[in-house]
């Protein structure tokens, strides 16, 4: 499908999913849990019944989300292939069993919509148990959010070695990249199997801010430039 495109050109398109995929994850990842979720399993079940639409357009985000990641990876592939073939085989890899986790998780974010939806199923429980059922879809949603980020977060260990090698991006992108993984593969370990550890939760929310630049700033690079002659 690429390989009648110019690298050049690949570099741009790759840039423009980069940046799309970064607004869309703000929106379904961020903005809406931070609208319906809530401490209390009460509250959270009123809000998801009060922001119904707002949940629906997180869910097609996701499923856009999905759909990029899927094209982005096969255009990083080929642009960094000659780079270091198998490093961009074991990136793809990894970001290909992302989306599959991510697919997953979409489903368990999913399960309370249909119990809400369906007058059938929500007569099946008590508005407490309703409510107890949502609070702990949302919450293994939650931990799901880590599991792919850790496959994440080992893409972007390879990714940025391949950025690094190459003479054609930033080296120091690259480096970026590189701490920023460091967060994400020490978040999804800190909140899964010690939970939480304050001191380390700094380090990775400081890691992980680093690979905000590094990202948005790979992705604005490629979207600009393409790729170096």
């Amino acid at each position: 499908m690429f390989a009648n495109i110019s690298s050049k050109q690949q570099g741009k398109i790759a840039g423009w999913l980069y940046i799309m995929i970064a607004a869309l994850g703000i929106f379904s990842i961020a903005y809406v849990p931070s609208v319906i979720v809530s401490e209390q399993a009460a509250i959270t079940l009123q809000n998801l019944k009060n922001h119904l639409m707002l949940f629906k357009w997180g869910v097609f985000a996701d499923i856009l989300i999905g759909l990029f990641e899927v094209v982005l990876t096969a255009l990083l592939y080929q642009i960094f292939c000659q780079v270091g073939k198998i490093t961009a085989i074991a990136a793809a890899y990894a970001r290909i069993l992302m989306v599959a986790i991510m697919g997953v998780n979409l489903l368990v974010y999913l399960a309370p919509l249909l119990v809400v939806s369906s007058s059938a199923l929500s007569q099946l429980f008590t508005s407490v148990e309703l409510a107890r059922y949502t609070q702990i879809a949302f919450r293994l949603h939650a931990m799901g959010i880590l599991i792919w980020g850790f496959f994440f977060g080992l893409h972007l260990l390879f990714l940025s070695w391949l950025v690094i090698k190459s003479p054609k991006h930033p080296t120091w992108l690259g480096y970026i990249m590189w701490v920023g993984s460091l967060g994400y593969l020490l978040e999804s370990f800190n909140k899964i199997c010690l939970g939480n550890n304050a001191i380390l939760a700094i380090v990775s929310g400081v890691l992980l801010a680093a690979v905000v630049i590094g990202e948005l700033g790979f992705g604005l690079w490629l979207m600009v430039r393409g790729e170096k002659e």
